[in-house]
């Protein structure tokens, strides 16, 4: 029983977290004026199981009266958090310390750097979480009705080969997609960019230095 509850404040914050802040605070405020007005409004009896069920309700909404909020407006400071941090660090990447911030990057900071890059650029994103079954496929970018599939793989050391790019491709051709991104921090092996030449899919291979440069030209170009 312990588990399920953990599991479920678990999930609760995480699904809060990708929202906006200012949801998890409107969530928080709608919450705690539900249970106020479950607990507070008296009910009819109707039938004699609500003898024992309206009790059992009550004493639940009681627990859950400032639990629930609660959980909602830390999930809320959470999600305030990274996007400050997503902000910052977008700013960092296109600014003089562009190299060195992109290096300091975790990779799931590197995955919300390309993801707003990607949404700068006008497309629509949708975070997917690159699992292995689905070719670990981390983005998808929409435009018009064009769906690119976009894999993230923030690696300052090793080179991303050919295989990673095969099997993004092969995803993409099953899911009918318009093309491929594949963004590194590091750099691709020459096996991967003859892929690329070699294949009918629309792929493109972007590099740490390109992306930094991307990002920085992006941002002159702003009006």
């Amino acid at each position: 029983m312990a588990r399920s509850r953990k599991n479920l404040v678990h999930d609760v914050i995480e699904l809060t977290v990708r929202l906006p802040w200012w949801a998890g605070v409107a969530a928080a405020l709608l919450s705690w004026v539900v249970l106020y007005w479950l607990i507070r409004t008296p009910s009819p009896v109707s039938f004699p199981s609500d003898v024992v069920v309206l009790p059992v309700l009550r004493g639940l909404a009681m627990g859950l009266q400032y639990l629930l909020p609660a959980v909602f407006l830390a999930a809320a400071a959470v999600s305030a958090w990274l996007r400050y941090k997503q902000y910052k660090n977008y700013a960092d990447v296109a600014g003089e310390r562009g190299h060195a911030a992109l290096e300091l990057l975790t990779w799931r900071e590197f995955e919300h750097l390309v993801a707003e890059f990607f949404r700068r650029k006008g497309f629509h994103v949708e975070q997917r979480g690159g699992r292995e079954l689905d070719g670990g496929v981390d983005l998808v970018a929409s435009i018009g009705e064009d769906r690119y599939l976009v894999q993230c793989k923030h690696w300052r050391v090793q080179r991303v080969g050919v295989k990673v790019v095969r099997e993004i491709c092969g995803v993409a051709a099953a899911e009918n997609a318009a093309g491929v991104f594949v963004v590194t921090s590091g750099t691709f092996t020459d096996e991967a960019r003859r892929f690329v030449e070699e294949n009918r899919i629309d792929i493109e291979l972007i590099a740490g230095d390109q992306l930094r440069r991307m990002i920085q030209g992006l941002e002159t170009t702003k009006p």
